[in-house]
Formats: structure tokens, C-alpha cells, sequence
């Protein structure tokens, strides 16, 4: 069918290229020496178009009408004059657009084809929608309900190029309705059901209300796309479909596609495992084979999906309702999927000569390594990641370079110190080289994050010092916002890993050294390091002599002055040994007039302080502030006048109680956020908090950093917004506060939402299940029967058995279920999913250890098996059970069933035939006992009618019900008419609780029939007696 549909295109092409008109027409313009020449002769043609089309509108004989080859020859000119005059004449071929449509409503292909593709390239004008919309949807629509193949894949195509502007086509039911019609047939072309998933791909795109508007066309809807995948040797089709799926996935209804991780291991695994083996049964058609490797492009988009579908543990705090970790993946499939990474790693560091083999493998080692952080790997698993990365650093190609280092960082973000280890300590020196002789920017970037990645307490002064050398020396960096953003990163690594105070102090003056002029970023990490310094005591006179010695050089940064200002101003007296109060002045008085407005007014604060210190200097500071009454700024000015008249205060009422009071010593800070964080970039979350408790201690000796952080006096500090100071992480035994909440995950496309919200319950997502007809009977059975049949068909049986695994916990029940094919025909695309009423927050119970189906396929009278495990943690209502759908292919028909499995309360009892029973008075005690311990808060009661009416049948009945529920039955004979029974509920969480039940019969009211009255007291004063009830119910 694609070739001869390739036949009929390239059919399409010889005849356009042979309508002479056009050949003349093109080679007069490529002719015409001037534009003015040219332009003539394009009017010329217009008006002859022109003529010709007004001339056949107003003929009434059809046989004078313009014949079908006329028309597509204008047309086609008319195209050709819009693209080569770069599209500035649409007004002047808008007249030819009710041609178009002509010819649009065309059989013959070359007609229609001319008139759609000309549509393309104009539908992006809003004037041309305008115009002919609703007669093109028309014809669109009736393409696509036609029986031309040819046809419908034009109409398809057109949906394709111009779904996604801005006209009605995605809103159109009728457009949208044929497109899924195409996808859904069991008659269709592979490549129109191809061209089809494609089409709907883009409509959804541009109008996601397609399937989140209504929820019943919703889940139809997307098993029938599902199940595209069924035929999985057809490789063609899936690469046309997974796009869509993964679409659906992302902003749809991720739940629904989880069920496909087996289906999509088995492809992957197939690819990758089997693809590549010299076994000659595995080995795939040439035609599929791409420099070497089997479906490349295939495999890339497998993994895409997968990724989608499977989280890692940092994104379970996200809304991503439905998705699976590893940790609930079979095992088989787990290690399904690890193969495939270490298969990857393996291709990914073989020799191979050619480039494009080269580029191909490369490209799935990065996908697959970026995947392989959500199978909870190995240690050694990341070690040969890391490794097989850090290969590829040294290529000659930029993208491999850029793409290992993203994925090494990626890779440091999620598993520390393994890939650490494997990373630093091995390739530590070639990464550095790399640094040193990089001269691309985005790649020196990712060096840096790299770099900031793994760092930790054990390198990090080598790290920074080899970042400080980079923004030092490089000769290669142009950027100055990327000097300032490595300042921001080695501040941020000094702070969380510094061990040596002076060390400390040291990197951060000389960062703030570098810069010559005053940023953002130096202002946020001056500001930290003063509140690091305020806080913690044992600094205060290293860094203001440390300061000293900056401030001494001519060439001193402003920002160390700002430094200098705030620090020596409150800890001038600590260091008058190293330099006196007058010195400090006269150095503060010739940094002024180099400075900022905003240090000026700093630095002014710092003189008064110093005068509070040393009363002798106060005639040079009052001589310094009178001079500046005069400044020009307004700050300025008010800050001086107010300073004179604090000093003339001060000196009339002859002590220093007011500076002292209103120059008081700066309070530790409290803030527990560092500001630095904000400006690390696009680093991964983990990696921008990663080693988090490591921060900045000091010895013992030295008691605790900076004392009591509960005080902050806002008004006094000229640090506003700054964050929690190294001392009271250290206060609190070195644990550093909460990091802040994960970044969210970048979205494919920024207009789409995910309608998915995590609220800790799978209500919307369980209560929207649509259960198959008769599914009750199956439930109710599985209720008081531990196995049997779940459900049956003309076409399936389902049989299910429940057994207990581990007779110490009982609360962990296995559940069995056995898949026969009823019919004379395969069963194809078999898969199965199961939901759980609640997800997070403590639920009521857990699926664990689903098992694979033994096979996808079910020959005639065959069958398959499936198990899975539920853990009951606390007491729920049997009406939340496990819900469990199964899709499969059956006579070229999608089926799809849903069907709820009754485990309650009573699944946990075990009747143990061997221990000896309750007797009845040994019953009524503790039943009087519950009722005084818990009154009405442990028993519930409810009045039902049995199926069976005979008296004498219907306690022998009663008995064997309660029996098989696992009840224990009180073996007595003085009280007619009631069962004792007793037994024990077991939960995983909550531990067990002991139950009583008594049934008595008696006749109803109205004497027809008789009435069965269940009372239960448990151990619990909560609802568990209600679901005991329940269950019981159920049984009768």
C-alpha cells in the first residue's frame, strides 16, 4: 500500500511538473534581469488568472466551464507566486481561493493534491481561514470518510501541517470523530492508521479537551489507541503511535497507560537484547537495521515513554497520580529493563569507525543512562554508567561532550557517592583539562555543574580552587554572567563543606575580590558571608583582618569595601592591635569617593560606629559629616545630619548611653533559606541539595557558632533577605534545614496541563472505571470463596484463588488468576492492570509483586496466569477493593474488561481446624466484656434476608457460610436458631483485632419469610465491625 501510494505521489509530482503553463512561467521570472521585469510579468499572469476565473463563474454550459487541468495549472501558479515573493502577494492571490476549493472537491489525485497542498502553506493567514474554513472542513471531512486511500491520506496530511494553527479544526467533532474512526478500524492501511495517529496527535495538542471534556469517550477512546501496540513486530506503526501514547501519558491520563510497561519492556527488550545478538532466531529484517543497531529510532522513543511512566523516588512528591517506581515492577520486567541499559553501556563504548554509528549508539547510551536512575540501579550498574560517560569526554564531537556531561550530572544528582567515586576519583584531572581548554560555553557550563555536582566535605578545596583558577585566568570565558554564577556556586560549596575556618573566610574575600564592579550575585553572597560572620564569634576578627588587608590595596573591589563598612564597623575594636580606630577611619575616608551612593551610606554608618569605639577621632568624623550636608543625594545628606545630631547629643548630655543603645551589636540571624540557592540555574534538584547536612563546622573547642539565632533585628542590618547563618546548623548537630520543594518537571508543551492531581487518593482515577456487566456475581463470590470463577464469557474465563503465602502474616494475601481463551481464534496484545482505591497517605491496603503474564498471547482453549500480592495494612470497606482491567485482541475486535475482586476484612481470617474451638460460655464473656470496654463503638448490626428460607437448611447453611468466611463456630446446642463464630482480623499497620459475629434467624414481620439479624463487636472501636458486616453480607 505505501508503495503504491509512493507510485501516486510521485505520479502527482510528474504531472504538476509537466503543465507547461507553469515551466513557461517559472522560466520567464528566473529570466527577468530586473525585479521590475519580473514584477510585470507576475501582474501580467494575475490579471490573465484573474479573467479566466471570472470568466468560467459567469458560463452556464458546464462544458465551457475551466476544465480540471486549467484549474490546478492557475492554481499552481498562483502558489508559486506566493512563495517565491516570500508571501508579501496573498491579497493579490486571495481571489483564487473558491478555485481552490474546486478543485479541492476534485477525484482525480493530482487535483486534489495540487488544491491541498496550496491550502497548506496559505491556512497560517487568520484572512484565508476566514474565507474558505468551513468549506474545506467540509470536503476534509468527506475525504476522510471516503474509500480512496490516496484520498484519505491527503486529508490526513493537511490535518497534520495545519492542525496545530489557529483555526477550527481541532474544536470540529466531525474531523475529530473520522480521524479516531481511521485509528480504531480493523480495515484501515497501516500507513493511513500511521498518517491518522499523527493527525489526532496534533488535534490533541491543540485541544486536550478532546479527551479530558468527556470521561466515558476518554477511557474508550484510549484503550483503542492502546491497543495499536498490540501487533508489536509492527514497527512502523509503532513509531507513528508511541508519540501519541506518550502525549496521552504525560497530560492526559498516565494511569491508564501504565499497563503498557510490560508491553513496552518485551519491544525494548526485543530491540536492544535480541537485536543485537548473533543468534540468527533474534536477528532483525535488514530493514530495520540502522548503522548497526536495530530500531534506533524506535528505541529512543520506547525509552522516552517508559521514562514517562516509571518515577523515581524524587518525583513522588509531584502530581503524578497513577505512575509507577521500580519498586512495583516485577522483577522479570526490572530486570528486563537493566539489561537494556547495560547493553547500552556496552555499544555505547565500542570501537566502531563509522560516524554515523557512532552518533547513533551514543544517542541510546544517553537516553538510556538518563533512564536508568528510575530502575533503582546497582552500585555497580552506575559505576559502569559513569564510566562509559566519562569515555566520551574526551570526543571530538561537541554534542557527545555536552550529552555525557548532562547525563553525568543527572547521574550525580541521584546516586552520590557511588558515581562520586567513580567520577572524581578517576577522571577528576581530565575534567579540570577539560575546564582549562574547553572553549565552548555550554559545555564549560555543564563542566562547572558537573564539577559543583560532586562535590563534597573531602574535595572541596580542591574543586574550588580549581574553579577559583578558571575565573581567575580563563581567557575563554566572554560571558561575564558565568564568571558571577561559578562566584555564586563556589560561595554555596565554601559554606556547605568547609571544614577550616580560615579557609572559609579566605575563598569568600577573594571571590568578592575578583569582581570590579557590584552585581546581584556579589551582593548575595557578601551579604551571606557577613551573616555567616555575625553569627558565628571566632570569625569576627580573622575576617575584619583579613578585610584590613583588602581594603589596603588600591585596586579593592566595591563589594569588599561594602564588606569591610558593615563588618569592621561592628568588630572594629577586635582588631585595634593590627591597625588603630584613626587608621581605620582615614582608610573608610579614601575608599568614599570611589564607591557607590548606596556604600557611601554604609560607609557612613561604619564612621560613627568607629567613633563610638574612639570618642579622639570624633572631630574628624563630625568635620567629615558636615561635608556632606552638601552631597548631592538626599540619603546621603539625611544620613549626616542625623549622625551630627546624634553626636551632639551625645556630647551634651556627656555619656555614650544613645550610640550605645542605637549602635547596639548586631544580632545573629534566623533566616533558613540561603538566597545563593535561587541563582545556581538549571541544575538538577538533588544536586543543588545534595550532601545537604555537610555544612561549615567548627571544633568543639570553639563552642557553639554564634549562639542564640532567635533574635533579628530588622531595622538595624543593612543585610535584608539573608539566610540562616552556618551557626545554626551547627548548633543543630551539623542537619541542615528542609531543602526547598523540587522544580517542577519541564513540560513537552507550556499550554498543556495535566489534569491528574495527587490528593493521596486514586478516587479519580478508580471511581471512573466503568466495571463490565455481571461483574458482581464474580465479586461477591470471591468474597466467601477463596477460589473459583471470577468471571466468564463466550469469549474468556477468568479463575481466581487466594491463599495466604506466609502463615505468619496473614495480612498478606496472593492473588491467582488464570486467563482461559474460550474461542477458536488467538487472544493477542494481552495485558492487564490493576488499581487501588488509594495511593498515598497511608493506605488501606498495597498491590505489591505483580507478576508478568506468563505470555501476551492466548492460543485457542489455552490459557495464562498472573499474581500479584496485596498487603492489607489497616481496615477498609470490601466496596474499595482492587479493581482489575484486562485488555486483550480477540477476532480483530479490542476487548476490555473490568472487573473488581472482593477482598475484605474476612480475606485476613484463617479457620485453623486443628485448634480447639471457643466454647459458648467462653463466647458470652467476652462478648459481655467487648460491650463494656467499647459499649456501642465496636458493634455494628444489620437485618438481612437469606436466599434459603428452611429453617433447619438455613443454620446448616449459616454455619458452612461462616465456616468458609473463615470463622471459627461455636459448637452448641442450647440456643436454636443463632451461630457464635469468632476470629481474628489481621492488618500489616495496625495490628490484629479480635471479632465476634452472631447470626440469629427468626421469621420477619410479615411472616413470609425469615430475617437473619448479624450483630459483630471487635476489638476496634472504629468502623471494622461495619466492614466485618458487610462482608458477611455479601457471603449470605
Amino acid at each position: 500500500m505505501e508503495k503504491r501510494l509512493g507510485l501516486s505521489n510521485n505520479g502527482a509530482s510528474n504531472s504538476n511538473s509537466n503543465i507547461r503553463g507553469l515551466q513557461i512561467f517559472i522560466a520567464d521570472l528566473r529570466s527577468s534581469q530586473q525585479s521590475q521585469e519580473q514584477e510585470r510579468r507576475i501582474q501580467a499572469e494575475l490579471s490573465k488568472i484573474k479573467q479566466q476565473f471570472t470568466s468560467s463563474r459567469k458560463k452556464s454550459d458546464s462544458s465551457n466551464k475551466l476544465a480540471g487541468y486549467q484549474r490546478k495549472k492557475y492554481v499552481s501558479k498562483l502558489a508559486y507566486i506566493y512563495i517565491t515573493s516570500n508571501t508579501t502577494k496573498l491579497s493579490d492571490i486571495l481571489f483564487g481561493l473558491d478555485e481552490m476549493v474546486e478543485l479541492l472537491k476534485s477525484n482525480v489525485f493530482s487535483e486534489k493534491y495540487m488544491a491541498y497542498m496550496t491550502l497548506e502553506i496559505l491556512y497560517e493567514h487568520q484572512e484565508v481561514v476566514n474565507r474558505v474554513d468551513d468549506l474545506v472542513t467540509a470536503q476534509l471531512v468527506k475525504d476522510l470518510a471516503g474509500s480512496n486511500d490516496d484520498t484519505v491520506a491527503l486529508a490526513l496530511n493537511f490535518i497534520g501541517v495545519v492542525g496545530r494553527l489557529k483555526n477550527g479544526l481541532a474544536y470540529n467533532d466531525d474531523v475529530i470523530t473520522e480521524v479516531f474512526q481511521i485509528i480504531r478500524s480493523p480495515t484501515a492501511a497501516e500507513h493511513l492508521k500511521k498518517k491518522a495517529a499523527l493527525s489526532f496527535l496534533t488535534l490533541l495538542k491543540t485541544n486536550i479537551d478532546i479527551l479530558t471534556g468527556d470521561l466515558q469517550r476518554q477511557n474508550h477512546w484510549i484503550q483503542r489507541i492502546l491497543s495499536l501496540l498490540d501487533d508489536s513486530q509492527n514497527y512502523r506503526l509503532l513509531l507513528s503511535v508511541l508519540p501519541l501514547i506518550e502525549f496521552i501519558a504525560r497530560y492526559v491520563n498516565p494511569s491508564q497507560c501504565v499497563r503498557l510497561i510490560p508491553q513496552l519492556t518485551q519491544i525494548l527488550y526485543k530491540c536492544l537484547i535480541g537485536g543485537t545478538s548473533q543468534l540468527a532466531e533474534t536477528q532483525f529484517p535488514a530493514e530495520y537495521m540502522f548503522a548497526n543497531v536495530p530500531n534506533p529510532w524506535l528505541i529512543t522513543k520506547l525509552v522516552s515513554l517508559l521514562s514517562v511512566l516509571i518515577i523515581s523516588r524524587s518525583e513522588i512528591s509531584e502530581n503524578r497520580a497513577g505512575l509507577l517506581q521500580a519498586s512495583n515492577i516485577d522483577t522479570d520486567n526490572l530486570g528486563k529493563l537493566r539489561l537494556c541499559v547495560s547493553k547500552a553501556i556496552e555499544l555505547g563504548t565500542r570501537d566502531v569507525s563509522d560516524p554515523m554509528e557512532r552518533i547513533v549508539q551514543n544517542t541510546i547510551l544517553f537516553s538510556l543512562i538518563n533512564f536508568a536512575s528510575k530502575l533503582d540501579p546497582t552500585e555497580e550498574a552506575l559505576s559502569n554508567s559513569a564510566t562509559a560517560l566519562c569515555s566520551l569526554l574526551i570526543s571530538s564531537e561537541t554534542n557527545i561532550r555536552y550529552l555525557a556531561l548532562d547525563s553525568l550530572v543527572k547521574l550525580c544528582a541521584i546516586s552520590e557517592k557511588t558515581v562520586i567515586d567513580s567520577v572524581c576519583k578517576k577522571n577528576l584531572n581530565l575534567i579540570c583539562r577539560l575546564l582549562n581548554n574547553e572553549k565552548d560555553q555550554s559545555i564549560l557550563r555543564k563542566l562547572v555543574d558537573l564539577l559543583y555536582s560532586f562535590t563534597n566535605v573531602d574535595n572541596v578545596k580542591i574543586i574550588v580552587n580549581h574553579l577559583l583558577k578558571f575565573i581567575l585566568t580563563s581567557r575563554t570565558i566572554s560571558d561575564n554572567k558565568m564568571k558571577r554564577d561559578i562566584s555564586v556556586k563556589i560561595a554555596v560549596l565554601t559554606e556547605k563543606y568547609a571544614t577550616d575556618t580560615n579557609w572559609f573566610v579566605e575563598i569568600s574575600l577573594k571571590l568578592l575580590s575578583i569582581s570590579s564592579n557590584a552585581t546581584n550575585n556579589d551582593d548575595l553572597i557578601w551579604e551571606r558571608l557577613s551573616q555567616i560572620v555575625v553569627n558565628n564569634p571566632q570569625l569576627h576578627k580573622i575576617t575584619c583582618e583579613q578585610l584590613v588587608d583588602y581594603l589596603n590595596n588600591n585596586n579593592t573591589s566595591e563589594t569588599i569595601i561594602a564588606t569591610g563598612a558593615f563588618l569592621i564597623g561592628e568588630y572594629a575594636n577586635l582588631i585595634t592591635e593590627k591597625i588603630s580606630i584613626g587608621e581605620l577611619f582615614n582608610l573608610f575616608t579614601d575608599k568614599y569617593f570611589i564607591v557607590s551612593n548606596t556604600t557611601k551610606c554604609m560607609i557612613l554608618t561604619t564612621m560613627i560606629k568607629l567613633y563610638k569605639f574612639a570618642p579622639e577621632i570624633g572631630s574628624a568624623v563630625i568635620k567629615f559629616f558636615q561635608l556632606e550636608l552638601n552631597s548631592l543625594d538626599i540619603e546621603l545628606q539625611t544620613r549626616s545630619y542625623e549622625y551630627l545630631k546624634i553626636i551632639q547629643i551625645s556630647n551634651s548630655i556627656g555619656n555614650k548611653a544613645l550610640l550605645d543603645t542605637l549602635f547596639s551589636g548586631m544580632p545573629s540571624f534566623n533566616s533558613r533559606t540561603n538566597p545563593l540557592l535561587r541563582r545556581l540555574g538549571n541544575l538538577p534538584d538533588s544536586s543543588v541539595n545534595n550532601n545537604s547536612s555537610l555544612w561549615l563546622k567548627v571544633n568543639k573547642s570553639e563552642a557553639s557558632l554564634a549562639g542564640s539565632p532567635e533574635r533579628r533585628d530588622e531595622s538595624s542590618s543593612s543585610v535584608q533577605n539573608s539566610t540562616s547563618p552556618l551557626s545554626s546548623m551547627s548548633s543543630n548537630n551539623g542537619i541542615a534545614p528542609a531543602p526547598p520543594l523540587s522544580r517542577s518537571r519541564s513540560r513537552m508543551n507550556s499550554n498543556v496541563t495535566s489534569p491528574i492531581k495527587n490528593n493521596g487518593i486514586n478516587d479519580s482515577y478508580y471511581s471512573r472505571q466503568n466495571l463490565s456487566s455481571n461483574w458482581r456475581e464474580g465479586f461477591t463470590r470471591s468474597i466467601s470463596h477463596r477460589q473459583g470463577i471470577l468471571y466468564s464469557s463466550s469469549l474468556i474465563k477468568i479463575l481466581y484463588r487466594i491463599t495466604n503465602p506466609d502463615i505468619q502474616q496473614m495480612s498478606i494475601l496472593q492473588v491467582s488468576l488464570t486467563f482461559i481463551n474460550q474461542t477458536e481464534w488467538e487472544m493477542s496484545g494481552f495485558n492487564t492492570e490493576t488499581i487501588s482505591y488509594q495511593l498515598q497517605d497511608s493506605p488501606s491496603y498495597i498491590i505489591q509483586n505483580v507478576e508478568s503474564l506468563s505470555s501476551t498471547s492466548i492460543m485457542p482453549h489455552k490459557r495464562i496466569e498472573q499474581k500479584f500480592n496485596i498487603t492489607i495494612r489497616k481496615p477498609f470497606e470490601v466496596e474499595k477493593s482492587v479493581i482489575f482491567n484486562s485488555h486483550f485482541k480477540c477476532g480483530g475486535s479490542v476487548q476490555f474488561l473490568s472487573l473488581k475482586i472482593g477482598i475484605g476484612m474476612t480475606s485476613t481470617l484463617v479457620n485453623n481446624v486443628e485448634q480447639p474451638g471457643m466454647t459458648l460460655p467462653e463466647y458470652i464473656g467476652r462478648w459481655r466484656q467487648l460491650r463494656e470496654g467499647l459499649g456501642n463503638d465496636g458493634e455494628y448490626q444489620l437485618v438481612v434476608r437469606p436466599k434459603k428460607s428452611g429453617a433447619q437448611d438455613l443454620s446448616s447453611s449459616l454455619i458452612q457460610i461462616m465456616k468458609r468466611l473463615g470463622f471459627q463456630v461455636v459448637e452448641q446446642d442450647s440456643i436454636s436458631n443463632t451461630v457464635f463464630a469468632s476470629g481474628i482480623i489481621h492488618t500489616k499497620s495496625t495490628g490484629n483485632y479480635g471479632c465476634l459475629v452472631k447470626l440469629k434467624s427468626a421469621i420477619s414481620s410479615d411472616g413470609d419469610s425469615r430475617e437473619i439479624e448479624i450483630t459483630c463487636r471487635t476489638t476496634s472501636a472504629g468502623s471494622l465491625s461495619k466492614y466485618v458486616v458487610d462482608c458477611i453480607n455479601y457471603a449470605l
